[in-house]
């Protein structure tokens, strides 16, 4: 079975059944998207790789950004325009590969968070130019420990890319494990904190990389 009957198998309620922490997963992710690096503003363009079933897209679209989703699996698709629809949200999402990217509309931000970007990116070099080529403000992708290639690497292809100002940082937001709110205020605090926010990635959580034109 390959990736898009895969995805579209599992796509309706993919997010509710992925993540025990939903809310407060999708949340954080918002907030550093918007955030982190340059910020985003209502109005700004905002492309999503591997947009899934549309929720944090959907997030975003409420936050007033014109939102792109785009997802290989055609299933995640139209799940994900089903929630835009139920949602009275205004988004857009195609079906498209990011190893074969066909757009030509320029964004200020494009994300690519599936959990392990550079291990569905085969060319990563490649698709890291073309979000440079496409992007205005920053791009922010994702590593984790079970991508083929460290976490040194995956920051030198982004700089090999043309990307600048660029930030690493651990998100610690558990899926699969409900933690109090004084925990999680707690993991929250040590993302900042380099080497033990990093450290603490090895027990499946994930990093994100941040670049700026």
């Amino acid at each position: 079975m390959n990736l898009k009957e895969k995805y579209s198998r599992l796509a309706w309620g993919f997010s509710e059944k992925s993540y025990v922490n939903l809310e407060e997963f999708m949340g954080r992710r918002l907030n550093l998207i918007l955030r982190w690096g340059m910020p985003l503003s209502p109005g700004d363009r905002v492309l999503e790789l591997g947009c899934g079933d549309g929720y944090l897209g959907c997030l975003l679209a409420k936050y007033g950004v014109e939102y792109w989703g785009a997802d290989i699996a055609p299933g995640m698709v139209e799940a994900a325009r089903e929630r835009a629809r139920a949602q009275g949200v205004n988004a857009k999402f195609i079906v498209m590969d990011m190893n074969d990217p066909l757009l030509e509309e320029s964004f200020d931000a494009i994300i690519a968070l599936p959990r392990t970007f550079f291990k569905y990116a085969r060319d990563p070099l490649k698709v890291l130019r073309w979000m440079r080529f496409h992007t205005s403000k920053k791009i922010i992708v994702d590593w984790n420990h079970l991508c083929p290639i460290s976490l040194s690497e995956a920051v030198q292809y982004v700089q090999a890319a043309g990307f600048g100002h660029i930030a690493v940082r651990a998100f610690l937001v558990p899926m699969s494990r409900n933690i109090s709110r004084v925990t999680q205020r707690l993991l929250y605090a040590l993302e900042s904190l380099p080497r033990i926010g990093l450290f603490l990635t090895r027990k499946k959580f994930s990093v994100l990389i941040k670049g700026e034109p």
